[in-house]
């Protein structure tokens, strides 16, 4: 059972700066998004679109993935392992793009979905947004990570859709202790640990970085907006978002 020592102040745990270094990684990692928006093009596949995250995060300041960057079109339900590579982006297509570059000492965890061309987003786009706004801003030092999944998973019902997936997120872990060997790959294999996983079996006080990506499912389409969080006591931080919650879901 998870106690208040769960939440006890992080200062040995995180070192001076290591926040303030994720909060940097992701607000670049929102702009590398917006760079790689910027470049697309119609008839570009899903592997295209990653090729073009991949040849931007250099610039952006990164050396390393987290996480290979996906991307897809068209909102699937049940989006693919490995992106599709038949050119079919066409104006007005929904774009979902998910990255995590790393750095030597940090990384960024951020999933955007856009109307490529522009035009008016559909609700499930809409939703998807507000499905990640509200989870983010129900995340807390008194929520245990499982009951973040109950809530979005509940907010989602309520609107008449599901969540397709056996988390709505996982943990996070910054380069110390036994996730600083072989980084990040360590630290990115400890998420799949169904421990780290924002499930509804999981009684784990929040207490460090998640990221949070409720993806919402209606008529055989799906859509999902990722962002980081850090909980450590009272504080709590959307990271790369100056502006807090009310700027969740844009780039």
């Amino acid at each position: 059972m998870s106690t208040d020592s769960d939440t006890r102040s992080s200062a040995a745990a995180f070192p001076a700066g290591l926040v303030d270094a994720f909060d940097d990684a992701q607000r670049r990692t929102i702009d590398l998004m917006g760079l790689a928006r910027d470049r697309l093009e119609v008839g570009m596949s899903e592997a295209d679109i990653v090729d073009e995250v991949e040849a931007q995060a250099k610039s952006a300041g990164f050396n390393l993935w987290f996480r290979p960057p996906y991307a897809h079109l068209d909102c699937p339900e049940r989006p693919a392992f490995l992106p599709d590579k038949k050119g079919r982006l066409a104006k007005g297509m929904v774009v979902e793009i998910d990255a995590a570059p790393a750095t030597d000492e940090a990384y960024g965890v951020f999933g955007a979905a856009f109307v490529f061309g522009g035009g008016t987003e559909p609700k499930l786009l809409i939703d998807a947004k507000e499905a990640c706004k509200a989870a983010c801003g129900f995340a807390s030092r008194w929520k245990c990570t499982g009951e973040v999944f109950v809530y979005a998973q509940a907010w989602a019902n309520n609107r008449s859709y599901r969540v397709d997936s056996d988390s709505v997120g996982h943990a996070c872990f910054p380069r110390l202790g036994r996730t600083a060997g072989a980084w990040p790959h360590l630290a990115r294999a400890a998420t799949l640990m169904r421990r780290h996983r924002i499930t509804w079996l999981n009684p784990r006080r929040m207490h460090g970085f998640y990221a949070i990506q409720p993806r919402l499912v209606l008529d055989g389409r799906g859509c999902a907006i990722e962002e980081l969080v850090f909980v450590d006591g009272n504080e709590k931080r959307i990271l790369g978002r100056p502006g807090g919650l009310g700027e969740i879901g844009r780039f």
